[in-house]
């Protein structure tokens, strides 16, 4: 399926979270689950062909707003066929929101970098904080690079903090929203005091609003010492993305920072009431 086919079934998908908020995988026609060892195998075949056709269509111009969604929107597509499934709901609250936000959100796995954007670009504007060294990776740092990411280098904590608030305020001043990961590393579990508060702290000095979004992304499991190489691939662990309230920036930033924590907490608990995972410590 070529991509200008793909942008069909990206701005279809689009609408419906417009419409609706969220998407749910299709009952009728799901797969069955593969077996970890064949499902992280053919995984990682496969995101290493999208990384390839990344780093090809990443060198065409307007990438951000033309391709990313769609390159995006191959992951579910790879998600699904491995007999996962996915499940987004929420993001109807952002329809009768005209002016940018902080999206801030809890960090599992890769995956969430994924797929997020292909969400977020509903309502086009986006800049997300990654770090630099992802910008080198052969291929995905070339895709990168397109986005105009704001890159951290994570040496410098105060260098970091200054770069995210000038770039970041910069870039909700020209009308993108921002997505911000404040655990910084990934982590299976959440801990909330792990959740720092840079995302509040952007939002403040924009004087933007923040919301939060809780992820299960479970099905992406980082190694225990390659956390990038050594990920394995579970079907059976079902992928599920949530969007909270949007929290006002009139409120304190430790207010702004508790709201967001809680329901990414909730949302996690009954999470793992349904699922039997362990999701939160």
């Amino acid at each position: 399926m070529n991509l200008s086919v793909r942008k069909l079934y990206t701005d279809k998908f689009h609408q419906v979270l417009r419409t609706t908020g969220g998407y749910k995988t299709p009952e009728k026609g799901r797969r069955r689950p593969w077996p970890v060892w064949l499902a992280t195998l053919a995984f990682n075949l496969s995101m290493a062909r999208i990384f390839i056709m990344g780093y090809i269509y990443a060198k065409r111009p307007n990438f951000m707003n033309e391709y990313w969604s769609e390159f995006g929107l191959m992951v579910y597509r790879l998600v699904e066929r491995l007999g996962g499934t996915i499940e987004i709901e929420g993001f109807e609250k952002l329809n009768n929101h005209s002016k940018p936000v902080v999206f801030v959100c809890n960090h599992v796995s890769s995956l969430e970098t994924y797929l997020l954007p292909s969400i977020l670009m509903a309502w086009p504007g986006l800049i997300i904080i990654l770090k630099e060294s992802l910008a080198h990776y052969p291929f995905f740092g070339q895709v990168v690079r397109s986005v105009d990411p704001i890159r951290v280098f994570r040496k410098n904590p105060l260098e970091d903090l200054r770069k995210v608030l000038e770039d970041g305020t910069k870039g909700i001043k020209n009308g993108r929203s921002a997505l911000i990961f404040p655990q910084g590393a990934r982590y299976r579990q959440f801990d909330p005091k792990s959740f720092n508060t840079l995302g509040v702290k952007l939002a403040k000095k924009a004087e933007v609003d923040i919301v939060p979004i809780a992820v299960l992304t479970d099905f992406a499991r980082i190694g225990k010492k390659q956390r990038d190489l050594g990920m394995t691939i579970h079907p059976k662990s079902p992928v599920k993305i949530s969007c909270g309230d949007i929290i006002s920036h009139d409120l304190s930033p430790k207010e702004m920072n508790e709201k967001a924590i809680e329901f990414i907490s909730n949302k996690l608990k009954g999470w793992e009431s349904e699922t039997g995972l362990s999701l939160h410590i």
